[in-house]
């Protein structure tokens, strides 16, 4: 029987994803056959104003995310992002940029994806700093006039495709929202539970057999 091959869905900017990466990158790191999906999540109704109540509920979410997996929050973001009156909740700049190294492989996207979030999570910058995104893709070899082409409708369109990929997938196995682990056995998709290996994330090797 062939190995099985996952693929793990996320958004940059969820929190929850957050909690997760250490299990993300256990994964790849164990030899898996394993595909990421940009999921693009936070866009059009999902955009959300922070200071619209969805500050509060994403204080609440980041505590029981830290509590069950040790994901560091920090005041900056805290202050900066969550706290802010004019933070919009968008992950357009990091769909994008996920979707411009996507080619190279999971590991390329996910050290992008760890860059990210430590400017989100860590330092706590606004989503909506197109020069902090643009900054991160340089640090990660791409050049400059392609990683100029953040915010451009053709990289929106690339963006989309990967989070219309990731979407069906997960009305494939029922997922209600990211992160999502798919594992697949020839034509059988299963949901994988990532919550399991909170605390534990090299146990997940323990799937590749």
């Amino acid at each position: 029987m062939d190995d099985p091959k996952f693929t793990i869905i996320y958004d940059t900017y969820c929190g929850w994803c957050y909690g997760a990466a250490p299990i993300f990158d256990a994964l790849v790191d164990s030899g898996a056959q394993v595909d990421v999906l940009h999921r693009h999540l936070f866009q059009g109704p999902l955009a959300y104003r922070m200071s619209e109540g969805k500050g509060a509920l994403v204080m609440k979410a980041d505590a029981r995310i830290h509590a069950l997996t040790g994901q560091e929050f920090t005041t900056a973001y805290k202050t900066n992002v969550v706290l802010s009156d004019s933070e919009v909740l968008a992950s357009h700049y990091t769909a994008q940029a996920a979707a411009l190294v996507h080619d190279q492989g999971p590991r390329k996207e996910f050290a992008l994806r760890h860059t990210l979030e430590v400017a989100r999570f860590i330092d706590g910058l606004s989503a909506s700093d197109r020069d902090a995104v643009i900054a991160a893709l340089r640090n990660h070899g791409v050049s400059a006039a392609d990683a100029a082409k953040i915010g451009t409708p053709a990289l929106a369109e690339l963006a989309e495709q990967n989070a219309q990929q990731a979407q069906d997938l997960m009305a494939a196995v029922g997922s209600q929202g990211v992160p999502t682990i798919v594992k697949s056995d020839g034509t059988r998709l299963t949901q994988i539970d990532h919550s399991a290996y909170y605390g534990r994330p090299g146990d997940i090797s323990s799937l590749i057999s």
